[in-house]
């Protein structure tokens, strides 16, 4: 096997040394952790412990702490009609900023539980010095189904016409003339 140089070795013991001390480090947060948990629900008996038949400590000045400051931060990031507001680059960028503001602000707040992930992030960050969210992007399809009775000969050819420019989004799945009755067609919009 062939020697490395010391140019070689210096980063790979660099790398060991990092991942040594980021473990220690990992160890010792996950051990603050606990400890803040235990304060956090009024255990004492790490730093207090309790002698046989007699009562032990219990202290909720951490938790009353973080429920103290709650209210207050909870205020600043949720308390207005914008959690979220983007800041026009210039003049021409007013109109946009203001849609995109209006429009991320809708759904953080609207169509997901805004103010409780907020929440749920600010408390754990004050519990366990980190407050994580985890945001994704999902895309569906949704199909519906429309149908019309009673429809004119005029006004069947308008709908046909609507459906052969929704380049495949719609389609015509049944179309039926009884007698004297008018067409019923149905169609699918996919968006």
């Amino acid at each position: 096997m062939p020697k490395m140089s010391a140019m070689d070795l210096k980063p790979l013991l660099a790398a060991a040394k990092a991942d040594a001390l980021a473990a220690v480090s990992a160890a010792q947060l996950a051990e603050e952790r606990a400890d803040a948990m235990d304060y956090y629900l009024g255990d004492m008996s790490k730093d207090m412990p309790a002698q046989d038949g007699r009562s032990r400590a219990v202290s909720t000045d951490v938790a009353d702490t973080i429920e103290g400051l709650m209210p207050s931060l909870m205020d600043i990031f949720a308390g207005s009609d914008e959690v979220v507001r983007f800041e026009p680059v210039g003049p021409e960028d007013e109109e946009a900023a203001q849609q995109e503001t209006d429009y991320v602000n809708h759904v953080f707040m609207q169509q997901n539980p805004g103010f409780m992930v907020l929440y749920s992030f600010i408390k754990d960050a004050l519990l366990s010095k980190v407050g994580i969210v985890k945001v994704w992007w999902e895309e569906s399809e949704q199909e519906e189904r429309e149908t019309y009775y009673d429809l004119s000969d005029d006004q069947f050819a308008l709908l046909a016409q609507a459906v052969a420019a929704s380049d495949g989004m719609m389609k015509i799945v049944e179309h039926s003339v009884n007698g004297d009755e008018p067409a019923k067609p149905e169609y699918e919009a996919t968006s």
